[in-house]
């Protein structure tokens, strides 16, 4: 018990070090501000997606409905008059506009990922900015691709008929592969230096099951907990988000770091290697 306690300890002690030493928090703090900001261009650009595709009853009968409640009446009654008008003007000029911003606002997610990457990895980087912004907007477009993919396919779980049954069951493991599509994607292509595939399973794991973990403890929260009815609930509402998403950059960066850690470790003589043995250490006490 006294081995296993210790190896816990140091543990913890070296993922201080790390958080203190690639200063994770900061850079959990930049992606978390853009993923807000990421947030409304992609809100935007999906009920543009809805309205140009006569889908406005997902709206009407499934997502609306399920944030009426939760809000003052006139707070919902301004959100629908918005997303009625966004659906009455869903032209190709808007989608265009939208799906612009959507793919800037997440090439800014992808650039300030590149940044923490390259302090993981402890690696200047040499690339000029007219390298890193290509770079950063492809991979934001196959990004928003895979993240869309995965929330239209659990959306899709409503849909009744010859199709619905298979949907329903498939609509999850369909989803959690985009998303860890989506992860390898960054932590593949994004830094200066590349890391093979097979660095990234355990990172690619630790994200698929935080991100699923947190949505499913934020939902409860909403579904049970919160009351955003009042004048401070109303206000709690970019609380909740900003955490949300600052919960969420935390595990991809700590996701980000494990791989590197394993990766370190696995290369180095058994006799030198400093994170399995302790993970060893507190498994078999």
């Amino acid at each position: 018990m006294e081995r296993r306690w210790r190896s816990f300890k140091q543990i913890v002690r070296l993922w201080v070090d790390l958080f203190d030493r690639h200063s994770l928090l900061t850079y959990a703090s930049a992606i978390a501000l853009r993923m807000l900001i990421a947030a409304v261009a992609c809100t935007l650009f999906a009920l543009g997606i809805l309205g140009a595709s006569n889908q406005e009853q997902l709206w009407r009968k499934t997502i609306g409905p399920a944030i009426e409640p939760k809000v003052l009446p006139h707070v919902f009654d301004g959100i629908d008059q918005t997303v009625n008008r966004v659906f009455s003007s869903s032209t190709a000029g808007l989608l265009a506009l939208a799906s612009a911003l959507a793919v800037w606002e997440v090439s800014g997610i992808i650039r300030a990922g590149i940044g923490a990457l390259d302090e993981i990895y402890e690696t200047p980087e040499p690339r000029p900015f007219w390298v890193r912004f290509p770079i950063s907007f492809g991979l934001a477009i196959l990004f928003l691709a895979a993240v869309l993919g995965a929330i239209t396919i659990v959306w899709a779980g409503h849909v009744t008929g010859g199709w619905g049954t298979a949907i329903w069951i498939l609509r999850w493991p369909v989803a959690v592969a985009l998303i860890a599509f989506a992860f390898e994607l960054i932590v593949r292509w994004a830094p200066a230096k590349h890391r093979r595939v097979r660095w990234a399973s355990f990172g690619t794991i630790l994200v698929v099951v935080g991100w699923i973990g947190e949505a499913l403890i934020f939902g409860a929260y909403v579904r049970s907990v919160a009351n955003f009815r009042t004048p401070v609930g109303s206000l709690e509402v970019f609380i909740f988000l900003a955490t949300f998403f600052y919960i969420a950059a935390i595990i991809l960066l700590v996701a980000m770091e494990l791989d590197e850690l394993v990766r370190a470790d696995m290369q180095r003589p058994r006799n030198k290697q400093v994170l399995l043995p302790l993970v060893t250490g507190v498994i078999r006490g």
